[in-house]
């Protein structure tokens, strides 16, 4: 008998029954007690940011062309129902929050050791900090800067959420697998409702953001689609 595939079933089978009691309904909505939180909707996500930086390292990006172009299908897909639910909410009256990378001296000094590790200097007006045009703030709304992955270790997000009176927070944005991720479970263990939007983010590629999903929908964040989010808001 093949014990690992009866495990796996028997844990899609406990993680089913743990989900219908923690998210059994998606989460209520509302411009009172509501924020959307946008992660990292930046251009260090774009195909063009990417082939800047292959060019700059003296890399041939021609044969790259293939699976970068099918990043940036796959950003452009999550980019453009961002665009939409950002649209609705500021309609509706819910509160966008922008939080992205980038540091706060222009050396970049104080960014975090995970990120320095992995050489993401994002300064201070650099192409890689830019907001894509999708989710560009307007004057006015909330923007938090990061050096790390989590956007509640990284930023003040949940001191302002509380200030505003915020217990539902929906999460859309990248990548699913690390910051969208890590900012999700955080923002579950702090109590807050979080409603996440599975078409409005992604990972670098789809087998990561897929799992990425199996790991916190239904468990940590209730789990829906950009167009039942905006069905929803329209109710409003």
């Amino acid at each position: 008998m093949d014990y690992n595939k009866a495990l796996n079933e028997f844990a899609a089978q406990y993680y089913g029954q743990l989900s219908s009691a923690v998210y059994n309904q998606p989460v209520k909505v509302s411009a009172e007690d509501t924020a959307l939180v946008i992660i990292d909707a930046q251009k260090c996500v774009t195909k063009a940011y990417f082939v800047a930086g292959y060019q700059a390292l003296g890399v041939d990006t021609e044969p790259l062309m293939p699976v970068l172009n099918q990043l940036e299908e796959n950003t452009n897909q999550a980019l453009g129902n961002i665009e939409k639910i950002l649209s609705t909410c500021r309609e509706k009256g819910i509160r966008p929050i922008h939080v992205r990378i980038q540091a706060l001296l222009p050396d970049g000094k104080d960014t975090g050791r995970l990120h320095a590790s992995a050489g993401m200097y994002y300064l201070p007006g650099g192409q890689a900090s830019e907001f894509c045009d999708e989710a560009k703030p307007l004057d006015g709304e909330i923007v938090l800067n990061k050096t790390c992955s989590g956007i509640c270790v990284g930023t003040p997000i949940d001191r302002i959420l509380r200030n505003l009176h915020i217990k539902k927070v929906i999460v859309v944005g990248f990548y699913t697998d690390q910051c969208v991720s890590t900012s999700i479970r955080d923002l579950s263990d702090l109590g807050y409702e979080v409603d996440m939007i599975e078409d409005a983010m992604a990972a670098m590629s789809q087998e990561r953001h897929e799992r990425a999903l199996q790991g916190i929908k239904y468990i940590y964040a209730n789990c829906e689609t950009t167009q039942q989010l905006l069905e929803r808001l329209e109710t409003l």
